[in-house]
């Protein structure tokens, strides 16, 4: 099924859909991180209500996941393509996933990943160069791993 966010004001647009999956009457879950900054991670469950017109918007959030989204760009004029895959098989040795779109990738990384690693590594990409990182929702115990 697909829903809906709004976005905060003085976004590039008003709302951004994403599929999601019921779990039960008015609540879905997300199968993986939105691409904006709305308090939003992998498995996280809202509760949904339908407008007149039939769509699905999110309302609230009931239960966190425990993952956290981080969303990630090339620093400077990287292939696309190349940069998107490079990340995304970088941190998959880290049991991180993700998806890429455009040159950005959002990662999803799960609770049980090492967070102290991914947090070095998205560091010394970030002060390399190699990319800009952006925080989308993360947890305590993301915070508690910084470098």
């Amino acid at each position: 099924m697909q829903v809906s966010f709004l976005l905060p004001p003085g976004s590039n647009a008003t709302s951004m859909g994403m599929g999601a999956e019921w779990v039960a009457p008015g609540r879905v879950r997300l199968p993986s991180a939105p691409w904006a900054e709305l308090d939003a991670a992998k498995h996280d469950v809202f509760r949904v209500e339908r407008d007149r017109d039939g769509q699905w918007w999110v309302k609230e959030k009931l239960a966190a996941s425990g993952y956290c989204a981080v969303r990630v760009w090339p620093g400077d004029d990287d292939d696309l393509a190349r940069f998107t895959d490079g990340v995304l098989a970088e941190f998959a040795q880290l049991q991180v996933s993700g998806s890429g779109m455009f040159g950005l990738v959002v990662l999803d990384v799960p609770p049980t990943a090492d967070l102290p690693r991914v947090r070095r590594l998205l560091h010394h990409g970030e002060r390399a160069g190699r990319w800009t990182v952006d925080e989308l929702c993360v947890t305590a115990a993301w915070q508690a791993a910084a470098p």
